[in-house]
């Protein structure tokens, strides 16, 4: 090969050499871009569909302790024993997190203060009559027996079922709670989001049930 056949592939493959540099160079361009836009619009979803709790108190255990950090997912219909935020009605710049137990439509009726709940009953059966004392083997199966303030039976009087849009709410850790019991139904609108992931503590990182 003669002098200048070498310098003309040198060339050759000099210019191939820049080709490829630009064209990696435009790749990445392009793929930093892709990223991008997928990282802002995963943070726009992310914004719209979730909101984050931090747990405060005790009112969760054994499920949830104090000061653990979750996502909500807002919109999410609420199932029952589903865990939800919501804003208490005299407070609304807190947000508190409990557990699902009374569904629209379940069965509910009242002895003085102490509240029946029963989801299992057929439509067929008549819902026992509010104020009527029933002994343990009087209830229907499936029934819970839950006391609340006067403040609430009050509200709760002559109702046979829990209205639309409106569910009843306990703490895993009774003894310790604020829930339906003094807060009465909780409003659908008043539900931020359906409990569903536990980022922090990273040892308990996980989906939450």
């Amino acid at each position: 090969m003669s002098q200048n056949e070498r310098r003309m592939v040198t060339i050759d493959v000099k210019q191939m050499s820049k080709q490829e540099l630009r064209s990696k160079k435009n790749m990445g361009t392009v793929l930093r871009r892709i990223s991008f836009f997928l990282l802002l619009l995963f943070g726009i979803l992310f914004l719209v569909k979730v909101k984050p709790h931090v747990v405060s108190g005790e009112s969760m255990l054994p499920t949830l302790h104090n000061k653990d950090r979750l996502f909500s997912m807002k919109n999410a219909e609420p199932t029952r024993y589903s865990l939800i935020t919501f804003q208490p009605r005299e407070e609304k710049h807190e947000s508190y997190v409990k557990r699902v137990i009374g569904l629209p439509g379940d069965r509910i009726w009242l002895d003085k203060n102490t509240v029946y709940l029963n989801f299992q009953m057929a439509e067929s059966n008549p819902t026992p009559p509010n104020e009527e004392h029933l002994s343990g083997v009087d209830l229907p199966d499936g029934t819970l027996k839950i006391r609340v303030s006067w403040e609430v039976a009050a509200q709760l009087e002559g109702l046979s079922t829990i209205p639309k849009n409106q569910f009843f709410v306990l703490g895993d850790n009774r003894r310790h709670s604020t829930d339906s019991r003094e807060l009465g139904l909780i409003d659908k609108n008043k539900i931020e989001g359906v409990v569903t992931f536990r980022y922090y503590p990273l040892n308990r990182l996980g989906l939450v049930k």
